[in-house]
C-alpha cells in the first residue's frame, strides 16, 4: 500500500484602494481702508495800519495832551536856564576880585539884547509814517493713513485613507488517500 498526500497551497487575495488627498488653499481676505489728508486753515484777513502821529506832530498838529507834555517840558527848561543865569549873575557880582562898574554893565547889556531866536517853520514831516500789516495764516496739516488689514484663511484638506483588503482566494487542502497497488494491477 501507498500513502498519497497531496497538498494545495492557501492563496491570498489582495485588493488595494489608494488613499486620496485634496489640498486646496482659499485665497487670503484683504480690506484697506483710506483715510484722506485734511487741513485746517486759520485766517486772519490782513490789515494794513498806517500811524501817521509823528508825522502830524512835527507838522505841528498834536494832540492836547502831547502839547501840554511838551510845553510843560520846555517851561521847566526854560525855569531851570533862568535860575542857573541868575546864580552866575548873583557869583559874579559878589566876587570882590572881579571890577564891579565892567560886571554890571555885561549883565544889562545881556539883559537888555535878548538872544536870537530862531523860528522854524515845517509844512513836511520829516519821519515816515510806520506802516504795520496784521493777519496771519495757519495751515494744520493732519496727515492721512492707509489701514490694512488681512486674514489669512487655512487651508482645507480632504483625506480619505487607503484600503487594502485581504481575502482569502483560494484554502488549502490536504488529500491524503491509500492506494492499493494490488487491486490496480
Amino acid at each position: 500500500m501507498k500513502l498519497s498526500i497531496r497538498t494545495t497551497n492557501a492563496q491570498l487575495g489582495i485588493k488595494t484602494t489608494n488613499a486620496q488627498m485634496n489640498l486646496r488653499q482659499p485665497k487670503g481676505e484683504q480690506s484697506i481702508k483710506q483715510i484722506s489728508p485734511r487741513f485746517e486753515v486759520d485766517c486772519e484777513t490782513p490789515r494794513v495800519i498806517i500811524d501817521q502821529y509823528q508825522c502830524f506832530a512835527e507838522s505841528g498838529l498834536k494832540s492836547p495832551s502831547d502839547l501840554s507834555k511838551e510845553n510843560t517840558q520846555l517851561a521847566k527848561q526854560k525855569a531851570i536856564e533862568g535860575i542857573r543865569r541868575r546864580v552866575e549873575n548873583g557869583n559874579r557880582l559878589a566876587n570882590i576880585k572881579v571890577r564891579m562898574p565892567e560886571a554890571l554893565s555885561e549883565i544889562a547889556a545881556r539883559n537888555y539884547y535878548p538872544q536870537q531866536r530862531v523860528f522854524d517853520v515845517v509844512t513836511m514831516p520829516r519821519s515816515r509814517p510806520k506802516i504795520d500789516v496784521v493777519g496771519h495764516l495757519n495751515i494744520n496739516w493732519k496727515l492721512g493713513e492707509a489701514q490694512i488689514a488681512y486674514k489669512v484663511n487655512k487651508p482645507t484638506m480632504d483625506y480619505k485613507p487607503g484600503k487594502v483588503d485581504i481575502y482569502l482566494e483560494r484554502e488549502f487542502d490536504i488529500d491524503i488517500q491509500w492506494i492499493d497497488e494490488k487491486n490496480q494491477k
